[in-house]
């Protein structure tokens, strides 16, 4: 065998390597998705609604997060059929929308007195509804500042941070507070499904193609990475439009670390969840509930996609800086025995090594250095291997959500092609900057 065929063969074994990792995780996923659904959530949902044993929550979001109109939005969530919840609203100081908002829902400023569990900065006024269901706060500084004051003047035992506009489905709060009411391994956080806000109400597939490879990608992450890795350990990150919380677990985590957007903020809590939870020697656990809980908008054109990859990387390079005495410490397990340290790897090096494997690969053949049997293997493992971990994404989507019906072939060629190229393109927007 000469050297040439060496890199062809160990650029094979990559891939394999690479993707049998993501197969194990989506099958990992399906399991997962296939036990939340036979427990029968949505069915409960309806009768918890006027339940004592539900525990109330806390929603917390920024106003820059939402498009649209911001009254309708703040009325979809105050109408959530749950017994007791509210809203918390950052709104940047001199926003023109603060005044609409005020005057629509009554609201009086007010000094009102807190307990400062965690530093956080003072907001420039409060404003409060007479049922304390809403409050306003302006204030100054980036949208991650805001999330260890709304701790503080939190109420409620669980708290959820909303990012991104998302709208809810029917029943959603109920659905995500279930696994907190849940024995055995106590729940760390719960985030659910979820799918573009273009979609119509039968579940197709939205309109564009950025928009719909980007949701086909979002699949594969939810349904096999998210859904999967506590199985092992993980997730080493999680980010979503809408993620629950234990407060308690928050404060004693230490807040929110400040200086960070609020996706950058979620990714470094996970870590700092993982440590402190292992530290007091508890069984926990992440969950991604396999259930559709909201709508969200997503990328349209591919500056957008980018733009939001290059924000993901940054979360993900913040939160391992952070997580960093956790690898290869067996006293993490398989979190910081292997969630880890592969996850660094998909992030950091493996869109480099795909793309220099494809390039020696396909320069080794033009210049006849290997023959066709090797490359049509390279081809094979780099490409096939890679859609059928898409088409299971799809699978999964179709069985145990009930969506994307009646579209056929042309779900799986999107979910084929997303993984074939359009991953691969998304990978050389790791190395360009797009004006963060």
């Amino acid at each position: 065998m000469s050297v040439y065929h060496l890199l062809v063969y160990i650029a094979i074994s990559y891939y394999f390597f690479i993707y049998s990792i993501h197969l194990l995780h989506l099958a990992l996923g399906h399991g997962a998705a296939l036990k939340w659904k036979n427990m029968g959530y949505l069915e409960e949902a309806h009768r918890l609604t006027r339940s004592t044993l539900v525990p109330p929550i806390t929603l917390v979001a920024h106003l820059d997060a939402v498009d649209g109109d911001t009254v309708q939005w703040i009325d979809h969530l105050l109408g959530q059929r749950f017994p007791h919840l509210e809203l918390i609203l950052f709104a940047r100081r001199g926003d023109e929308r603060l005044r609409g908002v005020a005057e629509a829902y009554y609201l009086r400023r007010m000094d009102r007195v807190y307990r400062r569990f965690l530093p956080s900065p003072e907001p420039a006024a409060l404003y409060q509804s007479g049922d304390r269901r809403l409050v306003l706060a302006e204030m100054e500084g980036e949208k991650g500042h805001a999330l260890n004051l709304a701790l503080n003047l939190s109420r409620y035992p669980l708290f959820a941070v909303l990012d991104r506009g998302p709208r809810l489905e029917e029943d959603a709060l109920l659905c995500l507070i279930r696994p907190f009411m849940e024995g055995g391994s106590e729940t760390a956080a719960v985030m659910g499904v979820e799918i573009p806000s273009e979609m119509e109400e039968n579940y197709l597939l939205p309109g564009g193609r950025i928009a719909r490879f980007s949701f086909m990608e979002s699949l594969r992450l939810q349904l096999g990475y998210l859904a999967g890795a506590p199985y092992l350990g993980g997730p080493s990150v999680m980010s979503g439009s809408l993620i629950v919380y234990r407060k308690d677990d928050l404060l004693r985590a230490g807040g929110f670390r400040a200086g960070l957007s609020v996706t950058e903020a979620e990714m470094d809590m996970t870590i700092r969840l993982h440590r402190l939870l292992r530290a007091e020697r508890r069984r926990y656990r992440f969950v991604l509930l396999p259930q559709v809980t909201l709508r969200r908008g997503f990328p349209r054109s591919w500056r957008e996609h980018f733009r939001g990859y290059s924000r993901m990387r940054k979360g993900v390079a913040e939160a391992m800086w952070s997580g960093r005495d956790m690898l290869f410490r067996p006293r993490y397990g398989y979190l910081g025995m292997v969630q880890l340290p592969t996850f660094w790897l998909f992030v950091n090096l493996a869109p480099a090594i795909g793309l220099l494997s494809y390039a020696v690969a396909a320069a080794l053949f033009a210049l006849g250095k290997v023959g066709w049997l090797p490359f049509a293997a390279f081809l094979c493992v780099s490409s096939l291997y890679p859609g059928l971990v898409g088409a299971g994404a799809v699978f999964a989507a179709r069985r145990e959500l009930g969506i994307l019906k009646g579209q056929g072939i042309l779900l799986y060629a999107y979910a084929f092609l997303t993984q074939l190229w359009f991953r691969q393109l998304t990978a050389v927007a790791a190395f360009v900057r797009y004006g963060l």
